[in-house]
């Protein structure tokens, strides 16, 4: 009986001073009540001394929360266009052929990206007094054009380095083509004027249109050509009248190509096109985008198309 106590203290004894020798398992240590608030990590003060320190992310400053600013409508803006640069920019492939050599409409002008047609130059034909026919076709092709602003009319000058004057006696046969020699014009210029304007919706577009020819004939080694002995043709005065009777032809072409409803209709289509795509760029913003353009006022000084717009 006396064992089993004196067993049973040493164990309670081994249990009491056994935790004395961890280190600190006796010292005093305070946790606080369970909470059903979510702990929120304290953030850290960055602000220096002296500057005002920065509210958190989400939450309203005191006094209320801030005024919203939103960016005011842009105001109008404008832009000066030449015409020059509204037909095409760089003209550098426009040009005018004068031929006639397999049909009376093989003739056609292009004027930048904008302006292109056909027109008739017929060719001349000459009564010779012997009762025969002398037959005299156009050919050239002109440089591209000299720009010049005159007025209210916008002046391109087309030059022609070689204008040949081909020629036929009586038929278009071999023999007929080498009867009659050819000749040749010189300092040859198609002359196109273009008056602008604005539509009912202030976009550009050509009000008129006028155009004419002028040249000279090359001099040439021989001008008389005999037929049946006593019937002389000469050649040289033929073409003479062939060039004095172009310039009407030419006007009266270029002006009905240039008048004709289709030829407007994608003049006013490419150059409306372009000029959105430019304001656009002014503006700032994305040509590729739906954003269109309200002209507000626009008209022409002289040839600069001068508007003021804002896009929408």
């Amino acid at each position: 009986m006396n064992i089993r106590r004196l067993a049973r203290l040493s164990i309670v004894v081994l249990v009491v001073t056994l935790p004395v020798g961890l280190p600190g398992f006796l010292q005093g240590q305070v946790f606080p009540p369970r909470s059903s608030t979510p702990s929120v990590p304290a953030q850290p003060n960055l602000s220096s001394p002296g500057q005002p320190q920065m509210m958190p992310q989400g939450q309203p400053p005191p006094g209320g929360p801030p005024p919203r600013y939103q960016a005011a409508p842009p105001g109008p803006l404008s832009k000066t266009i030449p015409l020059a640069l509204l037909l095409g920019g760089d003209l550098s492939k426009s040009f005018v052929q004068l031929t006639n050599l397999r049909g009376q409409v093989d003739s056609n002008f292009t004027i930048g990206r904008s302006l292109a047609g056909r027109f008739t130059v017929p060719p001349y034909v000459h009564e010779a007094s012997n009762g025969a026919r002398v037959y005299v076709h156009a050919n050239g092709l002109s440089n591209p054009p000299v720009v010049k602003s005159e007025g209210t009319e916008l002046h391109l000058e087309f030059h022609f380095p070689s204008l040949q004057f081909k020629t036929y006696y009586r038929d278009y046969s071999p023999e007929g083509d080498q009867s009659v020699g050819d000749t040749v014009g010189e300092n040859a210029i198609v002359d196109i004027f273009i008056i602008p304007t604005t539509n009912h919706q202030g976009f550009p577009t050509y009000q008129a249109v006028r155009a004419g020819f002028r040249g000279t004939l090359k001099p040439q080694d021989k001008c008389v050509y005999w037929f049946d002995v006593v019937f002389p043709i000469n050649i040289c005065d033929v073409s003479k009248k062939y060039l004095d009777s172009l310039g009407n032809a030419i006007e009266t072409g270029v002006r009905e190509a240039l008048s004709h409803p289709q030829t407007r209709t994608q003049f006013d289509q490419v150059v409306w096109q372009t000029l959105r795509m430019d304001l656009l760029m002014q503006a700032g913003i994305n040509p590729m985008s739906p954003a269109q353009i309200q002209v507000i006022e626009a008209s022409f000084h002289g040839t600069d198309y001068v508007v003021k717009y804002v896009p929408r």
